[in-house]
């Protein structure tokens, strides 16, 4: 066996090691491959740095591939058969990590032999029979599992790993189809399992709104999470009460809820009932009303909030001017306001927002900033640790651009509008 055949063979015996990888990126370095060598090192740091903190967003925005790994794409194992194919992105800490599944009956033919060859921490499974899913369960590289994605129905797959303790490893399951009066069972079954214990993150995409209330219970029937996400399930403001009223979400650092038209009070409730821990909160076409939005700023509950993505909510000026006034964002790192409308004096309020100081990220995208939004931009302070201000490409006049990009430096990007959400 080669230097760099073992260096490799330590990686996928100790995935969740760093010391392997970055031993492999000084191989590499001194081998004439600094370039994969730095996107090795770059991936690993990326890992562990939370999405707020400077380095992170510099490499969202001003190193893209150190995210994607696109230029390291023929790195990767080759696949040989359509019955596995690697998602997008695949990379996570300079190595393949996420493949896609189409087909489960070719397991383990086709797809345990890659866990011998890559990191692999993460499937996307579709549906499947259940001899197959219990093959899977069976299955030696079960044990490297972090997340697994379940296309469809998730309850014959969950039935064969809940109660495989090579399956604990698993700390997020994603439900791209919440759908079906059947899921509260899946989740109750769940959290008696081993498998339940050990999970710290739950996403939801697609539901069913009709059993959106059982779906509630039953998550209350675990115990604390790290991580939830709803996305498309038809959430109001009486499903936020019963999902904070039991023990799940008590605790949560990171929430994310994505096209739920809250309605009336949500916002009113998440002010409420919002956990102090919480660091990371997503917000995006949720229906936000200016009268909700000044409840919820001035909630204390939003202390050690680092990073709000408010995308997709038409917002006021005065709303913008509520949310600017908030003694409670004070640890606010991150901000997202695409496609809010906020105009210019919403770019005004922003610029004097008691949280501008603190800001690394401000992302500005469909809005319609004119010559006297750009002005507001040029008159305000630079917040000391901003790694991105994010405009549209054509915010401005060229001498505007030129006028912000001296003003804050690398740290203002023009990018194309966003689609909307």
């Amino acid at each position: 066996m080669s230097d760099r055949d073992a260096l490799l063979r330590a990686i996928v015996e100790q995935p969740d090691e760093d010391t392997p990888r970055l031993v492999f990126a000084d191989y590499l370095e001194e081998h004439d491959e600094g370039a994969r060598a730095a996107f090795i090192r770059a991936q690993v740091e990326l890992a562990t740095a939370a999405p707020w903190e400077p380095f992170a967003v510099r490499c969202r925005w001003r190193a893209p591939n150190v995210v994607s790994g696109t230029a390291f794409v023929p790195t990767l194992p080759k696949l040989e058969s359509s019955a596995v194919e690697w998602a997008t992105p695949p990379f996570r800490r300079g190595f393949g990590w996420w493949l896609r599944v189409p087909m489960v009956s070719e397991w383990g033919a086709r797809v345990s032999p890659l866990f011998d060859r890559a990191p692999i921490g993460k499937v996307t499974l579709p549906t499947a029979v259940l001899d197959d899913w219990r093959r899977v369960a069976a299955s030696a590289c079960v044990k490297h599992l972090r997340e697994v994605v379940f296309v469809s129905s998730p309850i014959e797959p969950l039935f064969a790993l809940r109660d495989v303790p090579a399956a604990c490893g698993i700390t997020d399951l994603h439900f791209a189809r919440a759908s079906g009066f059947g899921m509260p069972e899946v989740i109750e079954d769940l959290f008696r399992s081993r498998l339940g214990a050990a999970v710290r993150g739950l996403h939801f995409h697609v539901g069913s709104h009709e059993s959106i209330d059982a779906l509630l219970d039953a998550l209350n029937t675990g115990g604390p999470l790290d991580r939830l996400s709803f996305r498309v399930l038809g959430l109001g403001a009486n499903h936020l009460r019963r999902l904070f009223a039991g023990p799940t979400a008590c605790a949560l650092i990171g929430l994310h809820f994505r096209n739920e038209l809250f309605e009336g009070d949500g916002l009113r409730v998440l002010a409420d009932v919002l956990p102090r821990t919480l660091r990371d909160l997503t917000l995006v076409n949720i229906g936000m009303r200016a009268d909700g939005l000044e409840v919820f700023a001035r909630s204390d509950q939003l202390a050690n909030l680092n990073r709000l993505d408010l995308s997709s909510n038409p917002l006021t000026p005065r709303a913008v001017k509520v949310l600017s006034l908030s003694h409670s964002l004070t640890s606010l790192r991150s901000l997202d306001l695409t496609n809010c409308r906020i105009g210019d004096k919403g770019v005004r309020h922003v610029t004097q927002a008691k949280w501008w100081p603190g800001l690394v990220e401000l992302t500005l995208r469909n809005n319609s900033i004119s010559p006297a939004g750009v002005k507001h931009l040029l008159n305000a302070s630079v917040p000391p640790d901003l790694a991105a201000l994010v405009l549209d490409a054509d915010t401005g006049s060229t001498e505007s651009r030129a006028a912000l990009v001296k003003r804050f430096g690398d740290a203002v990007m023009f990018v194309a509008p966003e689609p909307a959400h």
